[in-house]
């Protein structure tokens, strides 16, 4: 505790953090000059109780105590991920509106950027409307995709999927993304189980353009994953639709089904980490 407040009234004096942490760090990041790598946005609101934004950077965080003892932190960086999808900052808006028939209200509700009366003019931008506007072009873009993402996720039916497994014509990957019991009570045969453990190596283990089924309970957790994966450059990912229920409804009887009381604290496995990293 002594060398927790000695060394934030150093820096509050103005000392360099690298100095500091070469003064006080008992952590192995003290060899990389305390560089404890990216964090995601949500670990450093939670630490920080309130918001990140591009204001942060340089910002001192703490004293903060943990089980592991006590902890001063710098945001060095920051860094917004981009999330890929069909617009640029130069798509024209009417390419827009015809690609996303919802981005007018979406951006309206979001942000406040209101349709013309006239409309837009066929030299408008996105990133002329932002310029316009005073709005983030990334932070604009970003939303774009993710809400294009969200309402055009690809799906495969329980009887499509079936086909394909019964002909053996072709080859599809299934990755079962849920939790353990939900696994015991059920699976489709063939089916990789996909953790946090191995879930580096068993994504690192497929092929991009190979055709990627996410098995859930009803469809419910697979569209965040399938928009995690497309990030990761693998286009041709599906959702079976409705689920690892719908498949025993329709396709394989013989398996039990169950619920799910969300009441009761249930919470899937965290796999992957959201889009927005801080550093």
């Amino acid at each position: 505790m002594e060398d927790v407040v000695a060394a934030k009234k150093e820096l509050d004096a103005g000392t360099s953090f690298t100095a500091v942490v070469e003064k006080y760090s008992t952590c192995p990041s003290k060899n990389n000059q305390g560089d404890l790598g990216w964090m995601p946005e949500g670990t450093v609101q939670s630490l920080m109780g309130e918001t990140v934004s591009r204001n942060d950077k340089g910002k001192i965080i703490g004293p903060l105590h943990s089980q592991y003892g006590y902890h001063i932190l710098m945001i060095s960086d920051i860094e917004v991920e981009k999330i890929p999808g069909p617009f640029t900052a130069d798509t024209p808006m009417l390419e827009v509106n015809q690609k996303f028939s919802d981005a007018h209200t979406l951006l309206f509700k979001k942000f406040q950027i209101g349709l013309p009366v006239s409309g837009y003019k066929k030299e408008e931008t996105i990133g002329s409307i932002c310029r316009a506007q005073n709005k983030s072009v990334e932070e604009i873009l970003n939303f774009l995709h993710t809400e294009f993402s969200d309402k055009h996720i690809a799906v495969i039916t329980p009887e499509e999927l079936d086909v394909k497994l019964q002909t053996g014509k072709t080859n599809p990957a299934l990755l079962d993304i849920r939790e353990a019991w939900e696994r015991d009570i059920c699976k489709i045969e063939g089916a990789k189980f996909i953790t946090k453990d191995n879930c580096e190596t068993l994504i690192n283990s497929l092929e991009k353009d190979r055709e990627i089924v996410l098995i859930d309970w009803k469809q419910d957790r697979s569209p965040s994953f399938l928009r995690w994966l497309r990030q990761k450059g693998f286009e041709n990912v599906k959702c079976l639709e409705g689920g690892i229920d719908a498949w025993a409804d329709r396709i394989d009887s013989r398996l039990n089904r169950y619920d799910i009381d969300e009441d009761d604290g249930y919470r899937y496995e965290d796999i992957f980490e959201e889009h927005e990293n801080s550093h």
